[in-house]
């Protein structure tokens, strides 16, 4: 297997457990301050931000190394375009809806912030997630890699009880 492509899975499980482990503490009420003192959330923001800035790396890097392929069809190919495009869009309609603070999950644990509840919301109960899920795939399906396919498929297996865990404080 590609180093790189080892390389890069690790980091992206890396990244979600970190943003994780910030979600399970503050839901168990133990702030982060606990360990950190007063800058505990820009610690663990930095952090985050380190790994994603790696992980995005070594994602653009694997595309220049040579990748075994799982299609190589042009309707195949259209429709990954397809799909990449949809969810960026999706992704970026629901990260305009949301603002730059609740994407990023800023002001999530503040008292009083509103449920937002419009448009694309409506129907969708975590469209940034599933738009940034339906670019990877497109992406995967797009570059027909099985790497990329393999990098999604992990992203979105890992991403699951991440989403779990954003949703349990808007349950209650």
């Amino acid at each position: 297997m590609n180093g790189i492509f080892i390389l890069t899975t690790l980091f992206v499980f890396l990244t979600i457990l970190v943003e994780s482990i910030s979600l399970v503490l503050q839901l168990k009420g133990r702030r982060l301050t606990k360990w950190f003192g007063r800058n505990a959330f820009n610690i663990h923001m930095l952090f985050t931000v380190f790994f994603w800035a790696i992980t995005s790396c070594l994602i653009v890097i694997l595309q220049f190394e040579e990748h075994p392929l799982f299609h190589n069809n042009v309707v195949l190919r259209y429709t990954g375009l397809i799909l990449l495009f949809s969810g960026m869009i999706l992704a970026s309609w629901a990260f305009r809806l949301l603002g730059l603070k609740r994407s990023l999950c800023l002001n999530f644990f503040e008292e009083n912030v509103p449920i937002v509840k419009e448009s694309v919301y409506n129907y969708i109960k975590n469209p940034l997630d599933y738009g940034l899920w339906i670019a990877l795939i497109g992406f995967a399906i797009f570059t027909g890699t099985i790497y990329n396919l393999a990098i999604a498929v992990e992203f979105i297996i890992i991403m699951i009880p991440h989403i779990m865990l954003e949703n349990k404080p808007l349950k209650n």
